[in-house]
């Protein structure tokens, strides 16, 4: 589970001085450095007026309120520079009675959605109980990441992340399952921002049966693949086949594979095609590939089944 680090720390940070002071050499991919991080993230939640002001500007210039955040209204960005490895945010968990919950109800606040990170972050319990979390560790160098695939996710604990309780999420090892607060609570973030996340995967778990049920992290590369297929011509035919053989990201190559075979029409020439991925080296490609054969595959046999 998340490493949660004990800390006495009294003093009180303005937002100001906790960028300040991360600015000065923090390694958002090192866990050295986040705990050393810890205690003025601390700190800053020590400091009990700095959120309300922040929520007060911005609703003064609604134009350019929260400029710049992807995030779900759930995540109010506090600190964003592209230049650093880090950037900060506060995020919003209602409980089961809260009429933002009510009204939305809990996808927007990833609650029951079983999931790792591709990244690593510092996190704090800002205001109230905090949200709840069943924590479970695995290998991500073990895991390939077709659906299906088990994780070997092993349970630790369930806890809460309670006013003042700092923990450091691990990039590849924790796993959580987030429950709705007791009560409405706010946890304060120092998130990694650094090229981890665009090159490896994050993946939805299903901790019932402990297997891999899709990657959730976007990969722009893939949705390229998919629009060269349906308009290019024979020379972009000839780019994506490179890929699907070279590239060094295997999500990368059987997504090339399969744009390729989005555009052949006869059924057994799409399955030869997508035989090619069963001698890849990733098992990622091979079983990929092998579900993509059985989907061809599948209404042929339900004809041959209705007929027999």
């Amino acid at each position: 589970m998340p490493i949660v680090i004990d800390t006495e720390e009294t003093r009180v940070l303005q937002l100001e001085e906790l960028i300040e002071r991360l600015d000065r050499g923090l390694d958002t991919r090192c866990h050295d450095s986040m705990l050393e991080a810890a205690g003025d993230l601390k700190a800053l939640s020590n400091n009990r007026t700095f959120l309300a002001d922040v929520v007060a500007r911005e609703l003064k210039d609604l134009a350019t309120m929260q400029r710049g955040n992807t995030y779900t209204p759930q995540v109010v960005m506090l600190h964003l520079d592209p230049c650093k490895n880090y950037f900060l945010r506060a995020n919003i968990w209602p409980s089961a009675n809260d009429a933002v919950m009510q009204a939305s109800g809990p996808d927007p606040f990833f609650y029951h959605k079983p999931h790792d990170h591709n990244f690593n972050f510092l996190t704090v319990g800002y205001h109230g109980p905090g949200y709840w979390s069943d924590y479970y560790e695995y290998d991500y160098d073990k895991v390939a990441g077709y659906p299906g695939e088990s994780m070997g996710l092993r349970f630790v604990e369930r806890s809460a992340l309670n006013r003042g309780k700092v923990m450091l999420y691990r990039a590849f090892v924790d796993v959580h399952d987030q429950l709705p607060a007791d009560e409405l609570s706010i946890s304060l973030n120092i998130m990694e921002n650094t090229l981890r996340p665009v090159v490896t995967d994050q993946y939805a778990a299903d901790t019932a049966t402990g297997v891999v049920k899709k990657m959730v992290n976007r990969n722009n590369m893939v949705c390229v693949l998919s629009v060269a297929a349906a308009i290019g011509d024979e020379n972009t035919v000839d780019i994506i086949d490179h890929i699907a053989h070279k590239h060094v990201n295997p999500r990368v190559r059987f997504a090339a594979l399969k744009s390729l075979g989005s555009r052949v029409a006869d059924p057994d020439q799409r399955i030869e095609l997508m035989m090619q991925g069963m001698n890849d080296d990733s098992a990622l490609v091979r079983e990929s590939s092998r579900v993509e054969i059985q989907k061809v595959n599948a209404p042929r046999q339900e004809i041959e089944h209705v007929f027999a």
